[in-house]
C-alpha cells in the first residue's frame, strides 16, 4: 500500500471507531448517573472531566467523582480559612467548620486509598463520614442562628459525595 492509501484507511477507521467510543463512554456515564439522586450534576461533572469522558469502567467514574468531591471540600476549607481571617462574627462556628472540612478531607483521602484497593465498603464508610462532617458544619451555623456564609457549596459537596456513593455501590 502506498502512503495515500494508508492515510485513507486510517482516516476511515478513525471516523468509524471514534464516534462509537464516544457513544460508549456517554452510555457508561448515563448508566452510572441514572442510579444517582443527582443525575444532572453527575452527568455534568463526569462529562466535563477529561478522565470522566475517557472512563471505560464504573470504577474509573467513581474515582473521577471522588476527585471532584475532594476538590469541592478543599475549596470550602480554603474559603472557611479566608472567612476566619477577615470575619469577626461567628468565629466559633467557622472554627468548627474548618475542623469539619479538615476531617472530611482526611476521610476522602482514606476513600481514595480504599477505592484504589477495591475496598468499596470502606469507600462508602469514609465518604459517608465526610458528608456527616459537612452536615456538622451546617448545623454549627444553625445552632447559633446564623446564616451559613458558605451558601450552597456544602450542599453541592454533599451531592457530589452522594454521587460517589451511588457509583461505588454499583461496583459491589
Amino acid at each position: 500500500m502506498n502512503a495515500i492509501s494508508c492515510s485513507k484507511v486510517f482516516l476511515v477507521l478513525l471516523v468509524t471507531l471514534l464516534p462509537n467510543q464516544i457513544l460508549a463512554d456517554q452510555k457508561l456515564i448515563a448508566s452510572a448517573c441514572d442510579k444517582t439522586l443527582y443525575k444532572q450534576l453527575c452527568t455534568k461533572t463526569l462529562q466535563k472531566d477529561p478522565e470522566g469522558r475517557k472512563a471505560t469502567t464504573s470504577e474509573a467514574l467513581s474515582k473521577v467523582a471522588l476527585k471532584h468531591a475532594t476538590s469541592a471540600a478543599t475549596q470550602i476549607h480554603d474559603q472557611v480559612i479566608s472567612l476566619l481571617k477577615r470575619s469577626s462574627g461567628n468565629k466559633q462556628a467557622l472554627k468548627d467548620c474548618k475542623e469539619n472540612y479538615e476531617d472530611a478531607l482526611y476521610q476522602l483521602g482514606r476513600s481514595t486509598t480504599a477505592l484504589a484497593s477495591k475496598r468499596y465498603n470502606d469507600v462508602n464508610t469514609w465518604v459517608s463520614a465526610a458528608m456527616s462532617d459537612a452536615d456538622s458544619c451546617d448545623e454549627g451555623f444553625n445552632d447559633v442562628r446564623a446564616k451559613n456564609p458558605l451558601g450552597s457549596e456544602g450542599t453541592t459537596f454533599s451531592h457530589l459525595c452522594s454521587i460517589v456513593l451511588a457509583i461505588t455501590n454499583q461496583l459491589k
